[in-house]
């Protein structure tokens, strides 16, 4: 399982086909500005796994920052990954054997609803940030290059 995130920028369209006008510098110059914006979100997102708990920690590992014209990250795949962000309900794999079933002991946090722990909770509260910088470097994009 892969978690993604999806953010809405406005002018994102115009901005791409701004691009593709102008040629490949200026494509390569989005891709390499939106990779550096992922990996200061995906290395926000790892910190705040590590500092939840030990599941989270582990399945945080799995958090990577790829290259592309929009900022864009993964978690995963892990076993550990939507226990850990999400919580459980009831006991998984081995742990869901019927001699466990009374078990005192928690496979995973308490399950809130749609509530995150770590990842989604994170890449929220940085929202703002991705708008910004995107915007600034789809600004800066627009200013260097001239139309063709």
């Amino acid at each position: 399982m892969v978690l993604r995130l999806n953010v809405r920028i406005e002018g994102a369209t115009e901005l791409m086909a701004a691009c593709r006008r102008v040629g490949r510098d200026a494509e390569d110059e989005l891709r390499d500005q939106s990779f550096d914006i992922a990996r200061t979100l995906a290395d926000r997102i790892k910190y705040a796994g590590a500092a939840s708990d030990r599941q989270s920690a582990r399945a945080s590992r799995t958090v990577r920052e790829r290259r592309d014209r929009f900022p864009v990250i993964t978690a995963g795949p892990h076993p550990l990954l939507l226990g850990s962000e999400f919580g459980a309900t009831r006991h998984f794999g081995w742990y869901a054997a019927g001699r466990y079933y009374s078990s005192p002991g928690r496979q995973f946090r308490p399950h809130r609803g749609s509530a995150s722990y770590w990842f989604f909770e994170t890449a929220e509260q940085m929202q703002p940030y991705v708008k910004a910088e995107w915007r600034e470097v789809a600004k800066r994009i627009v200013r260097e290059w001239p139309r063709g």
